[in-house]
Parts: structure tokens; C-alpha cells; sequence
């Protein structure tokens, strides 16, 4: 929500991008400054990264917040399914949790 604010701010006086091309593009190069990062950077990068993001939000006329809520609810939902196709879930390799997330992401899909 702060970088929602800041980000309006700074657009009320024309220091903005003028579409979410810029916004898009910034993610990237966010992405790229963090792969070249050292580890001490990184926190300030991913930062960095999260509030481009944001950004480009604004841009497409979606609220950051809600987005992200409605993001951790779906991934929650999708999580408990996981875990109740397969009463052994914590034991299964990664490609086997895999199969079960793309199970439960189709389940949800139909409903």
C-alpha cells in the first residue's frame, strides 16, 4: 500500500512511466539486477523488485493489495487440496507434489 502511495505521489508530478510498458520493463531488469546481485544485495533488490511490481499494477488499473490477497487464497485452497489427495504429502519428491499442484490448479479451474 506505501508503494502504491509513494508511486501516485511521484506520478502527480509527471515522474511516472507514461504506460506499463516502462513498468513491464522495469520488472525485468529488476529480475536481471537480482541474478547479478551478491548475497548481502539481495534483500534490497527483491525490494526493488516488489515495488516495480506494484507498479506495474497501477498501471494496469489493479489494485496490488487485493491482488495479492486473492493470489495467497488461491494458492492456499490449491495447497490443502494437495495435501488431502495424498495423505503422505510431506514424504513426496518435488516432481510428485508437482503432479498433485497441477491436479488441484485443474480441479479449481472447473469449479
Amino acid at each position: 500500500l506505501r508503494a502504491e502511495k509513494l508511486q501516485k505521489r511521484a506520478a502527480r508530478t509527471g515522474f511516472d512511466w507514461p504506460d506499463a510498458g516502462g513498468a513491464r520493463a522495469k520488472i525485468l531488469e529488476e529480475l536481471d539486477e537480482i541474478a547479478a546481485a551478491p548475497v548481502d544485495q539481495l534483500e534490497e533488490e527483491v525490494g526493488d523488485l516488489l515495488f516495480a511490481v506494484v507498479n506495474f499494477a497501477r498501471h494496469l488499473k489493479i489494485d496490488a493489495e487485493a491482488a495479492l490477497r486473492s493470489a495467497n487464497a488461491k494458492f492456499e485452497h490449491r495447497f490443502r487440496a494437495m495435501e488431502a489427495m495424498d495423505s503422505g504429502f510431506a514424504t513426496l519428491c518435488l516432481e510428485e507434489k508437482e503432479a498433485l499442484w497441477q491436479r488441484a490448479k485443474r480441479a479449481q479451474a472447473r469449479a
